[in-house]
């Protein structure tokens, strides 16, 4: 509900409503309470009420409403502006059936492929993507797999934390594991995953350049600054212009495919459409030429 504060700085705009609406024809406001309006466009109490509700339920309703009101007003005065100088509504319109007809269009797709095309890619089919278009997965950057720990300079079992991270054997990963929980300041296990060496570089005092030219020496680097020290074991590292290992183009590959899956179905819909419709007179050909065209194609795809 609105605080009694809101209805005094609202009153003057509500006054003036009904005055001006006791002289026009009488609206229809479907059981609403019309707070402000421009014409025939009105501002509702409960349109405000809800947008605070769920936007700023503990906030200065008082200052929220006034500034929504005015900016509702600004908008729909500029739109009523707009409508009275962009003389070539015609072409706005033409837009607006465009727009229209394209998104339902794609909704209609979208339940279409949703309701009838109910299959996952198996990893058989993704396998066989990945073999017969290798070119398309070279890597733009370098990645690696591995372990990162950020620590204190004043962090205890520093040697030991050191031997545990050029180690990497599953015993010491779970040392390390456990020291990082009250120890590291961000510790990172992605020796399943990838990481590009951009994103690790971020996490250094280095730059990606020298994080590479050291990487290139040995799988464990080490680096401080004034308060932290940095280890990183990277035994896996590839290249720019290397290729993707199948496990990191995976999910690409499934969205290519699926993709791939979802235009030939729209693209079959439209063609079994394409069909019943010549073949019922439900298209109506006026040129003789198109029509001998289409019926060529009819039989073509028979």
């Amino acid at each position: 509900m609105f605080a009694e504060k809101v209805y005094t700085t609202t009153v003057l705009f509500i006054v003036a409503l009904f005055i001006f609406s006791s002289c026009e024809e009488k609206i229809n406001h479907n059981g609403r309470t019309p707070l402000v309006g421009v014409g025939k466009d009105f501002l509702y109490k409960e349109d405000v009420e809800q947008m605070l509700a769920t936007t700023h339920p503990t906030a200065d309703s008082a200052k929220i409403i006034s500034n929504y009101v005015r900016h509702w007003l600004g908008e729909v005065l500029l739109y009523h502006k707009a409508r009275r100088n962009v003389p070539d509504t015609k072409e706005v319109e033409r837009l607006v059936d465009n727009y229209r007809k394209a998104l339902l269009l794609n909704i209609y797709q979208d339940k279409l492929i949703e309701q009838q095309l109910n299959r996952e890619i198996s990893e058989a089919e993704i396998a066989s993507f990945y073999e017969q278009n290798k070119e398309l997965f070279l890597l733009d950057e370098p990645m690696a797999q591995g372990i990162f720990i950020k620590i204190s300079k004043s962090a205890s079992k520093m040697p030991s934390v050191r031997a545990w991270m050029k180690s990497a054997a599953p015993e010491d990963v779970e040392k390390l594991e456990k020291f990082s929980l009250t120890n590291a300041i961000v510790y990172d296990y992605f020796a399943d995953g990838w990481r590009s060496l951009s994103n690790l570089a971020a996490m250094l005092p280095v730059t990606a350049d020298v994080l590479l030219t050291n990487l290139k020496r040995d799988n464990f680097v080490e680096f401080s600054d004034s308060s932290a020290v940095y280890m990183l074991n990277v035994p896996t590292l590839l290249r720019k212009g290397e290729l993707k290992p199948l496990d990191m183009a995976s999910s690409e590959i499934k969205s290519l495919l699926l993709n791939s899956l979802k235009a030939n179905f729209v693209k079959e819909v439209k063609r079994d459409l394409y069909n019943k419709a010549l073949e019922s007179g439900e298209v109506k050909i006026y040129d003789k030429g198109i029509s001998v065209a289409l019926k060529d194609s009819l039989s073509a795809t028979e």
